[in-house]
């Protein structure tokens, strides 16, 4: 995804299913620091912070609707 769509506080679909909420974003390395919002298959992660590469993020979460790739 491309970081210039991001910013703080956006809520995210990752590659993994799981869905989070942008923290803070580094261009300059293209990749993205979020806290996950619910992870499939891995409860323990909710709530966590990680540093993602831009890659990882697949749409952004619109409720009933996402922009990205397909």
């Amino acid at each position: 995804m491309n970081l210039a769509q991001l910013s703080v506080g956006t809520k995210v679909l990752l590659a993994s299913g799981d869905q989070a909420e942008v923290v803070a974003t580094n261009a300059g390395a293209e990749t993205v620091c979020v806290r996950y919002l619910d992870a499939l298959g891995e409860p323990e992660l909710v709530g966590t912070e990680a540093w993602l590469s831009a890659d990882e993020v697949i749409a952004i979460d619109m409720g009933t609707h996402a922009e990205g790739q397909t």
